[in-house]
């Protein structure tokens, strides 16, 4: 099985190539540029540089969210484009899970967050591979307050870290940690590995949705405005 992975949910735009033998290429990139620009010349970049060309891709993963609303429908669009043009299946991955995934912490609690503006975040919870919490968007005060509880440190990664971090380590104080720069916004490497080990979750093109923890902005302000 050879997977090709995309993950533009968040602020990086990344493409990863994984086959038996482990991680091909990776390819990510913060920058001005958006991820419709960005990500299609990763993937030949990733193709090229991984010594692989699409006849020899047996499934494209995509990280569909929670996340950025424009970045998931990017990331999710292009994979579909892909399998069909390939007659080969989509495989849907949880940002939140791959995240968790990237960093090896056992006896932490990996608290993976996403920036969902005006303090609130996309979050969950993992200790050693086990999930402890859904996925849930809530303020941060709220998210914080459902983490503390249980035991141990708290390994925090993700784009929330940027803009939280003060109210992180305010409310949870010494038990507040923080993935090192280089893990904090983990790419499409990660979510090629977990795909690699949810292959029964392949779906045909069609069927990779987009995972929404709430409407897009546009919907909220339309339904604020009709009561």
């Amino acid at each position: 099985m050879t997977i090709l992975a995309l993950d533009t949910s968040g602020p990086a735009c990344s493409a990863a190539i994984l086959d038996g033998a482990g991680l091909c290429y990776e390819a990510r990139a913060v920058n001005k540029l958006t991820h419709s620009r960005n990500l299609l010349p990763m993937v030949e970049e990733a193709l090229d540089k991984g010594g692989k060309t699409m006849a020899d891709i047996t499934l494209v993963a995509a990280v569909v969210g929670p996340g950025s609303f424009t970045g998931v429908r990017i990331g999710v669009a292009t994979a579909q484009g892909l399998a069909r043009a390939r007659g080969i299946q989509c495989l849907p991955v949880n940002a939140l899970e791959a995240m968790a995934g990237s960093v090896y912490a056992p006896v932490h609690v990996i608290c993976p967050i996403r920036d969902a503006r005006s303090m609130q975040v996309y979050g969950a919870a993992f200790r050693a591979g086990k999930r402890l919490m859904d996925d849930m968007a809530l303020p941060l005060a709220e998210y914080l307050a459902l983490v503390a509880p249980f035991e141990g440190p708290l390994l925090f990664l993700g784009d929330g870290v940027k803009p939280c971090r003060e109210q992180i380590e305010k409310a949870l104080g010494a038990r507040a940690q923080f993935a090192p720069p280089h893990l904090v916004l983990p790419g499409a490497g990660a979510a090629a590995h977990l795909a690699s080990l949810q292959p029964d979750k392949a779906v045909p093109p069609g069927e990779l949705k987009p995972l929404y923890l709430r409407a897009p902005q546009a919907e909220r302000l339309r339904a604020q405005k009709h009561g």
